[in-house]
């Protein structure tokens, strides 16, 4: 048994948690409670296998077992490309990867885009836990297979006015040897034409996302009480 669920198993009071307390978790964290404490109202989550724990909304939240503060760092690393974002906020799940908003989810552990479309990043993550997303830059399928259908149209198109041109002038010829009434003289149809291999430019509709300014984490905390974790004290 991990010690987060001897840590889970310790508390069997779960508190129903506010507004204030969701706001106060990281998107990182799979699971979480809220209960009473040595008379504090205490907040415990799953960080991995560990159990880690916070009071103070504007405070850190520490390892159980070590009571050591975990770093801002830590949590931002927790998160898969988190190298490749901007502006990201762990307790919100908000950044931006190449100018447009992206949302961590929690259900699938990946990044979306603000139309529900999974972001693909250019190379593997450096850290966090989740390897599964495909190594590319966001593509469209819907705008790829249309395009691919408008350039085959265009090409058809092309080959039908070069034929039609074609049986003009082959008509053209044959009525000016029929007037003059000498034999009708011997050409070569005109060459076809290879098919052009023209791009089409599709417009793609950007939906941008303002997100709510995130809550600022950066008070310096008073230092946090000593806890015990559930294999040196009972709750």
């Amino acid at each position: 048994m991990s010690h987060w669920e001897l840590t889970y198993n310790q508390y069997p009071t779960k508190l129903k948690p506010t507004t204030e307390d969701a706001r106060n978790i990281p998107v990182i964290f799979p699971n979480w409670f809220v209960t009473y404490d040595k008379g504090d109202r205490v907040r415990f989550a799953q960080f991995g296998d560990e159990a880690v724990w916070n009071v103070d909304p504007d405070g850190p939240w520490v390892y159980l077992q070590t009571n050591l503060t975990i770093p801002h760092e830590t949590l931002e690393g927790a998160l898969p490309y988190f190298d490749q974002l901007a502006d990201l906020d762990v307790y919100t799940g908000l950044a931006t990867y190449n100018g447009k908003s992206v949302a961590w989810h929690r259900p699938t552990q990946t990044w979306k885009y603000c139309n529900n479309r999974t972001v693909h990043f250019n190379q593997t993550p450096t850290k966090g836990t989740n390897s599964a997303l495909n190594s590319e830059e966001e593509v469209s399928g819907t705008s790829s297979n249309e395009g691919s259908e408008k350039s085959d149209e265009d090409t058809a198109q092309v080959k039908d006015l070069l034929k039609q041109a074609e049986t003009t002038v082959t008509s053209a010829i044959q009525k000016l040897s029929s007037r003059a009434g000498t034999p009708e003289p011997t050409y070569s149809p005109l060459p076809k034409a290879s098919p052009l291999l023209g791009k089409s430019k599709l417009s793609t509709t950007e939906i941008s996302q303002i997100a709510t300014p995130p809550i600022s984490k950066g008070k310096a905390p008073a230092p946090p009480p000593t806890r015990t974790s559930a294999s040196s004290s009972s709750p």
